[in-house]
């Protein structure tokens, strides 16, 4: 995949862009013709994705992302790469995304426009300057790719403009401050957007293991007599664990009566752990290791991380113990993002689970056992 772009990095111009965007599209046109193509290539594009990257390696990962995605969601794809300078300046390159066709010729998939803020007045004039490149009659997603945007001023300007803002609330700098924040802002009924996490994402296979068990009419039954939960993760940030955590407490109806350092209470009685254990090589820091549901009856129900590429499922009830070892999809980021553009309805779970998650206090990282 690539595609003809701008050599130099020059001062930001909205016309200037739109006029360079236009002679790349009029050059690969003329390409194709060139080529014997029977059509010229369609400018289809679904939705404009603005990017914040923190530095200049997120810039050249969302770059990275946004290229990946762009034969199946063809986009116009601005990355706002935010740094420290004393200059004071905007500065901009465009590219077009081109796929090679087994025919020689080439299919544009998308367009790129990389804009760097180098200072903090650059980054106040930022809004000001990407507004005029939002396509029209599409949607516009807006990724922050690092840490909370809640009271961000760039993310208070974007927002009356945006259908939807992603998140990744495992890279939040302090989870205990900033998912409290975003709950807020996620309940604000003035804020537009619609909201994502791309940690809810990290979590749907692990989601769908726990679900699955309970399909079967004998598990079922056990739903309403279930008293403790023991959720593990590798040691690190709790918020996969927590939000876990969240979505099962709030699918079962618990209500939070208490929390210390590592358990939730519930007013029914029902207790729920949170244990980092070590013993996970090559797991990411935080990552979802585990859940164990236990009844009052005895019954246990399991789903372990196997490996890095498998989970094992078991039932542990009178008379009766079955094991199951299920593949462990892995997604990438690519993946997870490109299920987010796809979609422009909210996720009542997800909002749920985060509610609940942060009703109670906010704890102190619990002690790793080995």
């Amino acid at each position: 995949m690539n595609g003809p772009s701008t050599a130099l990095t020059r001062p930001m111009d909205a016309m200037t862009i739109e006029r360079e965007l236009n002679t790349l599209w009029r050059a690969e046109v003329e390409a194709n013709q060139k080529a014997g193509a029977a059509e010229p290539p369609s400018r289809t594009l679904l939705h404009t994705l603005l990017v914040v990257a923190p530095d200049a390696a997120a810039a050249e990962q969302a770059r990275q992302v946004a290229a990946a995605l762009s034969p199946r969601q063809p986009a116009r794809t601005l990355v706002l790469q935010l740094g420290d300078g004393a200059a004071d300046r905007l500065d901009a390159s465009v590219a077009l995304t081109c796929v090679n066709r087994p025919n020689g010729l080439t299919t544009v998939a998308g367009e790129q426009v990389t804009v760097i803020a180098a200072g903090l007045q650059a980054a106040r004039r930022l809004t000001g300057a990407v507004l005029p490149l939002l396509l029209t009659n599409v949607p516009s997603f807006l990724w922050w790719m690092q840490g909370s945007p809640v009271n961000h001023p760039l993310l208070r300007d974007l927002a009356p403009v945006l259908d939807r803002l992603i998140v990744d609330s495992y890279t939040f700098a302090a989870p205990d401050r900033d998912l409290p924040a975003w709950q807020q802002a996620v309940a604000d009924p003035h804020f537009a957007p619609i909201v994502s996490d791309l940690t809810w994402a990290r979590l749907a296979p692990w989601r769908y293991a726990v679900a699955q068990i309970f399909d079967a009419t004998a598990a079922r039954a056990h739903l309403a007599h279930l008293r403790h939960v023991e959720v593990r993760y590798a040691p690190g940030p709790a918020t996969l664990a927590g939000l876990f955590a969240g979505w099962l407490a709030a699918r079962l109806g618990w209500q939070v009566a208490a929390r210390d350092a590592q358990t939730l209470r519930f007013t029914g009685g029902q207790t729920l752990s949170f244990l980092p254990v070590a013993d996970l090589p090559g797991l990411a820091p935080g990552y979802f290791a585990g859940v164990t549901l236990a009844t009052h009856q005895g019954a246990e129900f399991e789903v372990n991380r196997h490996g890095l590429a498998c989970t094992v499922t078991r039932q542990r009830l009178a008379g009766l113990h079955t094991e199951r070892v299920v593949p462990l999809r892995s997604e990438s980021l690519t993946e997870w993002l490109g299920h987010e553009l796809g979609r422009l309805s909210a996720t009542p779970t997800y909002e749920a689970a985060l509610r609940l998650l942060t009703a109670a206090s906010a704890n102190p990282e619990p002690e790793i056992i080995g």
